[in-house]
């Protein structure tokens, strides 16, 4: 599937029609409706910092736009360090949790993790890989490492600050910037309603557009301050609609 998108051209068409324009029910128009929304994922993705997936799809997703599965995503992350720098002194990571330290994820609702490459004085090591144990949380915790998603989908990585001590408990690194190296799966199950409403409001908001190649069901007489006035409401409706996410 090259095109994906979290709503449908059934969704596009309901908002074009409440709006008073029906250009996208022409079926000749159905690839640039299909365009426009799949425009809009990059956007949802980083305004929410969260992926939607149905397993199942969608009934009336007659173009295969719907994603049904988890994404994945690799992110370089620090360490964070605590307590006051004191000259001579090697940093320490700051803990959490006991001995450990936590990574706030880039996406929400954070799954499984592929590969954990942690930073060693010789080199990078998989902490997913040989004599390391990790998982989710509450399952893991005691392990090398857990992921814990906390309200609202925050994601968190953890790791056992033991691993990054030498024999003496002195820091293993001089640095902890771009320590960790990080593969891991996000997404949630269900595809909110008012997700797919904003996106098909985005989506139909470019359609309208007086700059835009489709200027999908226009008429040439069409006041184009009124077009101007509804493709702003649309853009600013399917804002307010996303705050919740934020």
């Amino acid at each position: 599937m090259s095109d994906s998108g979290t709503c449908t051209v059934e969704d596009v068409r309901r908002v074009l029609q409440k709006a008073g324009f029906s250009g996208a029910l022409e079926e000749d128009n159905h690839k640039a409706v299909v365009d426009a929304i799949a425009s809009q994922q990059e956007w949802l993705e980083k305004t929410t910092e969260r992926h939607w997936y149905e397993p199942g799809g969608i009934d009336e997703d007659d173009h295969d736009l719907i994603p049904t599965e988890p994404k994945s995503r690799d992110d370089e992350e620090d360490i964070p360090t605590g307590g006051a720098f004191v000259v001579g002194e090697p940093a320490t990571p700051k803990t959490w949790q006991g001995s450990y330290t936590r990574i706030r994820l880039e996406r929400r609702y954070a799954g499984s993790v592929s590969q954990l490459l942690v930073r060693t004085p010789e080199g990078y090591e998989d902490w997913t890989a040989g004599d390391y144990s990790g998982g989710t949380w509450p399952d893991a915790v005691g392990d090398d490492y857990y992921v814990r998603v906390n309200n609202d989908g925050v994601s968190q990585l953890y790791l056992d600050t033991e691993n990054l001590l030498d024999g003496d408990g002195e820091p293993l690194l001089e640095s902890y910037s771009n320590a960790v190296y990080v593969t891991y799966e996000y997404g949630r199950e269900g595809i909110p309603q008012t997700v797919r409403k904003a996106v098909a409001m985005k989506a139909a908001a470019e359609l309208l557009a007086p700059d835009d190649d489709a200027n999908l069901g226009i008429p040439d007489n069409a006041n184009l301050q009124t077009v101007e006035t509804k493709v702003s409401a649309l853009e600013r409706q399917a804002e307010e609609k996303l705050e919740v996410y934020h």
